[in-house]
């Protein structure tokens, strides 16, 4: 008999979006943030607030949060 465990989807898609978030929002190098510039027009310190969210949460999952 075979037992699939099904994993979190959730938990799964909240990593697969930090990753993400990290793809884009990365610091120049003037220190803003690229994603915060193009993706939102704005202008913000690296690490931003999405970076930052997205940091925790891959550090919270074993992960280097880079």
């Amino acid at each position: 008999m075979v037992v699939i465990i099904e994993a979190d989807k959730a938990h799964a898609d909240e990593i697969a979006d930090a990753r993400s978030v990290l793809l884009v929002h990365r610091a120049e190098p003037d220190g803003l943030c690229w994603g915060c510039h193009e993706v939102s027009c704005r202008f913000a310190w690296f690490p931003c607030p999405q970076a930052r969210w997205a940091q925790r949460v891959l550090a919270a999952d074993g992960g280097d949060g880079r």
